[in-house]
């Protein structure tokens, strides 16, 4: 072993682990959309399959020591992993369990879209073992969801709905969206009503992001994207958090709120600078290390290097990115991803993991200070949170903590 390599060093065995696992293959390319997904007929279920489960197999060894970390959650995102066979994430699911030690409760999410749900996907779903499914409802109007590419209608997420629940699972977390061209605040508040009436278990409502490399991209360069204003958008944001406050959700993270007891399992892990094993073209895993350090690395983004490279690689593809990160970067990583959450930054958690107390530097306390000045911070002697007003700017809050002005 090397220092560039991700295999290297003593694993934390007291952080919890994810696995995630990636399905590239969609039906349509969302305009917006900027990860490494592939439209592609017929889809090649067994070959992926067997890819995944033989990378799994390759790279358990990586996250496994004297102590085995604990198993909490798998996740299969994309692309639409809906659109897999169940068989083929039935063998992903067993791989792992097989491979990974489980004694608790384990979420299985699936991502799908309305529109690409039946009875019989869904209680293929439930055979393979999942309990979780992730349905991209994005709006609630037939209009706005042509306007950002999607293929389903309003009309298939009731449908959609049904099929999952009629299968069994009812642990049901919907995707809306805001910010969209052309929507407006009217529409908004019929989306999140439309939903809360669904009653899903967890809802996560993001802002879209307008990535470079998309249609959207181009076409906001040509100034051909109308968009609501930043106002307007932010004033969507607040109503999210009053309507699904209000309606018994509780906003537990920037974006994500949940029924009393049905947080994620797997975005929380993320959050708290948990372990994750990312199988799959594009997926990024996380190593952390007994000293304090850990190596980030990503597989290939294109599938037929990823195909190619784990054949040759015998399951075990060349990450396309490998990165070691030093403790202090975890250090600010940890406080950045902690102040996204509702719970904050535990001090004495963070201070037994990272060696000292996350306000220990002046240059922090003094910045620190100026954002609970700003309204933004509430510092107590046990805990770091955002204010409600400081969710609207998290980024700029984790920026002055972690430059330290």
């Amino acid at each position: 072993m090397t220092l560039a390599d991700p295999a290297s060093g003593i694993l934390d065995a007291t952080r919890a682990l994810g696995v995630y696992v990636h399905f590239p293959f969609c039906r349509a390319r969302c305009p917006y959309c900027d990860f490494a997904t592939a439209v592609c007929e017929p889809i090649p279920h067994d070959e992926y399959a067997a890819a995944v489960a033989a990378e799994l197999s390759a790279r358990a060894g990586w996250f496994r020591g004297e102590r085995a970390p604990e198993l909490r959650s798998i996740y299969f995102g994309g692309g639409t992993p809906g659109r897999w066979r169940s068989e083929a994430i039935g063998l992903v699911i067993d791989t792992t369990r097989r491979l990974f030690n489980s004694t608790g409760p384990l979420e299985i999410t699936v991502e799908t879209n309305p529109g690409e749900v039946t009875a019989e996907s869904a209680a293929g779903l439930r055979a393979a073992g999942v309990n979780r499914v992730s349905l991209g409802m994005q709006a609630f109007q037939d209009h706005l969801l042509a306007a950002i590419g999607r293929q389903h209608s309003v009309a298939a997420i009731a449908a959609a709905v049904h099929a999952v629940r009629g299968a069994g699972i009812d642990n049901l977390c919907a995707d809306l969206m805001f910010g969209l061209p052309g929507q407006t605040m009217d529409d908004w508040r019929h989306s999140l009503a439309a939903l809360v009436a669904l009653c899903p278990s967890h809802i996560t409502a993001y802002a879209l992001t307008v990535e470079r490399g998309t249609r959207f991209g181009a076409l906001d360069r040509a100034g051909k994207l109308q968009r609501p204003d930043e106002e307007t958008v932010a004033a969507m944001y607040v109503t999210a958090h009053e309507v699904l406050q209000a309606a018994g959700f509780e906003h537990y993270e920037i974006s994500s709120y949940a029924r009393p007891g049905r947080r994620a399992v797997h975005n929380t892990l993320y959050w708290t600078g948990g372990a994750y094993l990312g199988v799959g073209a594009s997926a990024s895993s996380f190593r952390p290390l007994h000293d304090g350090t850990g190596w980030r690395f990503s597989n290939p983004r294109a599938l037929k290097t990823y195909l190619r490279s784990a054949a040759v690689g015998k399951g075990n593809p060349l990450p396309a990115k490998i990165e070691h990160r030093a403790a202090e970067d975890l250090e600010n990583e940890g406080l950045w991803l902690g102040l996204r959450t509702s719970d904050g930054v535990e001090r004495a958690a963070h201070a037994r993991r990272y060696g000292r107390d996350p306000l220990a530097s002046p240059e922090r306390a003094a910045a620190a200070q100026k954002c609970v000045d700003a309204g933004w911070l509430s510092v107590a002697h046990d805990r770091l949170r955002l204010t409600d007003t400081g969710f609207l700017f998290a980024d700029e809050v984790s920026s002055r903590l972690w430059l330290g002005r």
